[in-house]
């Protein structure tokens, strides 16, 4: 008989059971179906991430076949403050231009506006809108003037407003060349190869196949066919339609670094470092063979050749002391000396062309040829390059590169320099004296000793004194007991903590070149290793009641009674770097600079601790100062301020001529900051940029 349905309790076992087994096939049903999701999930994902990986490289190529330089532009505005004031030198000329019925002359201190007959009718600085006080060429480009820089590369200015272009991908060293050619702008870097400028868009010229970037260019020209590159290091490439051709001296040239050329009928004069040398185009154009002549050949040995522009028939050359050269065009070339009336001290001269008249650039002004070069009528005269233009005025310093600063008791400010040795100014900035002799130069510090009304600077050729009418008291060398002349920095003990108690013989130490010397003038002791301390190169020393402390470029030193009792190194404390350059007293605390792990403070307990906010700053020598209230540090990167009771840092960096600040003072209602391109006078009030 056939089994009867399962009832009452035998039914619903079996229901569940069959309940069970239906779950357990949707649960694979779902698992597959969620399996298969996530696989087209991924399939899809990995094929979009593909697609998008594809077109980024073919965008990538497509670029990199362009050449597109990416790049940033901002415009600067004013800093419209009253409190603050450029002090600089700007007749250090680079390159002048003719721009809107002006010239402009981009200087080593800004950029500078002459009237056609000369007068000077502004001087822009960073004030201005200027991203850096360091011009080295100009050309005119779209109806707008373009500045090249050292360091914060392209500038536009229409007349008005100052606009910088950064190149995002490449750090270019300096701008050098500029020149418009048939409706674009070449820009020649150093670092940052060959640019070119359509007004919106740049690109990297390469050479040939190899896409080979042009490095450190010097100087950049173009003809009807042909575009020069001349390098500093790599000979002369010449761009002809669509093919390179390269140079170097293995072809004749007398220096892989050119400084310019000169196209004449068929022939091509290249000047470089060490003199010129001429081709033929149709030579230079032809494909090479294997031979072992030469393609060039030499006209002139001329050593630090700088400049070279068409003269007439033929050419002029110029040397970087000024020395001027003319080479008529023939076979019998023959090079003459052009007698002019030169300076004794020019430096970094250069020729530039405009409308047909030649223009010698020098670092004491431009000069303009007094009649047009281009002619082959015209006369030379025996003064052929008088000078053109007004690029002084009352705060013109004499050297941009102030290295030490320091007041006297009669308010006058003493700016010294490494190279040009002191202007005296009054505390408007007005120049009342220059200082220079062969022994009164490489300035490093300046101190006042207040008890005799002298002004004692440390140098590289020892420690000069000098009185109110800036005469040369005392020269202490070696001979009277330093251990060297190489000073960094000189300090004076107060009267009433030095040794021998007396005023006039007050106790002084001197970081030298080959250790400490302390002691009183004709009585000089030395400190060295030997006797403890971290290291022989001393950069600062600091008084504090009769501790004396030595930074040097071993470690910090504490000295007491003449004798090291303790040393800092990255070894034994905090410090990361064992290169103190600079020693600050602010009130009772003392502060070290490093060169490149910020600053330290000596704590009461003896131990140095780390201002974290100064990062890695590197403070230059003997460039901290202090009144007790505000430290003040120069860096390469601006100047940082740590207010002392609110214990907050600040960075003067936009308001300063240069980033690079070498030294700093003040007086009662300003501070001033010396750097590599003039001075900044600021206004104590003035609230810096918070870091």
């Amino acid at each position: 008989m056939p089994e009867s349905p399962p009832t009452g309790n035998k039914f619903f076992p079996a229901l569940k059971a069959n309940g069970r087994a239906v779950l357990r096939r949707y649960r694979r049903i779902a698992f597959v179906i969620t399996g298969v999701i996530l696989l087209a999930s991924l399939t899809i994902g990995w094929r979009i991430a593909v697609r998008t990986n594809t077109q980024l490289e073919k965008e990538r190529e497509r670029l990199a076949k362009l050449n597109l330089v990416p790049f940033e532009k901002t415009r600067a505005f004013p800093i419209d403050e009253k409190g603050l004031e450029i002090w600089q030198s700007y007749k250090g000329a680079r390159s002048v231009a003719k721009y809107n019925d002006s010239y402009f002359v981009a200087t080593d201190g800004g950029l500078v506006e002459l009237a056609t007959s000369g007068e000077l009718k502004r001087h822009y600085t960073v004030l201005d809108g200027l991203p850096e006080s360091d011009l080295i060429s100009l050309a005119v480009y779209n109806a707008r003037l373009f500045i090249g820089t050292r360091t914060q590369g392209l500038v536009q200015f229409d007349g008005e407003r100052f606009e910088s272009y950064k190149w995002t991908d490449r750090t270019p060293q300096a701008v050098n060349a500029l020149v418009e050619d048939k409706g674009r702008l070449l820009i020649g870097t150093i670092a940052g190869g060959l640019i070119e400028f359509d007004g919106q868009v740049f690109r990297e010229i390469k050479t040939g196949p190899d896409h080979k970037r042009l490095v450190a260019i010097n100087f950049l020209s173009v003809d009807d066919s042909r575009l020069y590159v001349g390098t500093f290091a790599d000979g002369l490439w010449i761009q002809e339609g669509a093919r390179w051709s390269h140079f170097t001296a293995t072809d004749g040239l007398l220096s892989n670094r050119i400084i310019g050329v000169v196209p004449i009928r068929q022939n091509l004069y290249v000047a470089s470092d060490y003199g010129l040398a001429v081709a033929s185009l149709s030579e230079l154009s032809a494909e090479p063979v294997q031979s072992t002549s030469k393609r060039f050949r030499t006209v002139a040995i001329l050593p630090s050749l700088s400049g070279i522009t068409r003269f007439r028939n033929g050419v002029l050359l110029c040397k970087d002391d000024g020395e001027v050269f003319a080479l008529p065009e023939g076979d019998n070339m023959k090079l003459g000396l052009l007698a002019w009336d030169k300076p004794g001290d020019l430096k970094g001269c250069r020729f530039d062309a405009i409308e047909n008249e030649v223009w010698l650039v020098t670092s004491e002004g431009i000069r303009r040829t007094s009649s047009d070069m281009s002619q082959p009528a015209a006369p030379v005269t025996s003064r052929p390059f008088p000078a053109f233009g007004q690029l002084t005025d009352s705060k013109s310093l004499t050297t941009n590169t102030i290295s030490a600063l320091s007041f006297d008791s009669h308010g006058s400010l003493w700016a010294g320099s490494f190279r040009n040795g002191i202007d005296l100014l009054d505390p408007q900035g007005n120049r009342l004296t220059h200082l220079e002799s062969d022994t009164l130069r490489e300035i490093n510090s300046l101190v006042e000793d207040k008890t005799s009304n002298t002004m004692i600077a440390a140098t590289s050729q020892g420690i000069l004194r000098l009185d109110g009418n800036f005469r040369i008291l005392n020269r202490w060398s070696t001979a009277d007991g330093l251990l060297s002349n190489s000073v960094m920095q000189i300090v004076k003990a107060d009267a009433k903590d030095a040794s021998a108690g007396n005023t006039r013989n007050a106790e002084i130490a001197c970081a030298t070149g080959k250790g400490l010397s302390i002691g009183t003038p004709g009585n000089l002791r030395g400190l060295t290793t030997v006797q403890g301390l971290p290291g022989n190169s001393l950069y600062t020393v600091l008084y504090q009641g009769r501790r004396l402390y030595a930074g040097t470029l071993g470690g910090l030193a504490v000295i007491e009674e003449g004798r090291v009792v303790r040393v800092y190194r990255d070894t034994n404390s905090s410090l990361t770097n064992n290169w103190i350059t600079a020693l600050c007293l602010a009130d009772t605390r003392v502060f070290a600079g490093t060169y490149g792990s910020g600053i330290f403070e000596l704590t009461a307990s003896g131990e140095l601790q780390r201002l974290p906010e100064t990062g890695q700053a590197v403070i230059n020598p003997n460039a901290m100062w202090s009144d007790g209230k505000q430290l003040y540090a120069g860096t390469l990167d601006g100047a940082l301020v740590f207010d002392l009771q609110s214990q907050k840092w600040s960075r003067l960096k936009s308001e300063l001529p240069a980033r690079t600040v070498l030294s700093v003072t003040a007086d009662e209602k300003y501070v001033y900051f010396g750097t590599t391109s003039g001075i900044a006078r600021i206004e104590r009030s003035y609230k810096a940029q918070a870091e």
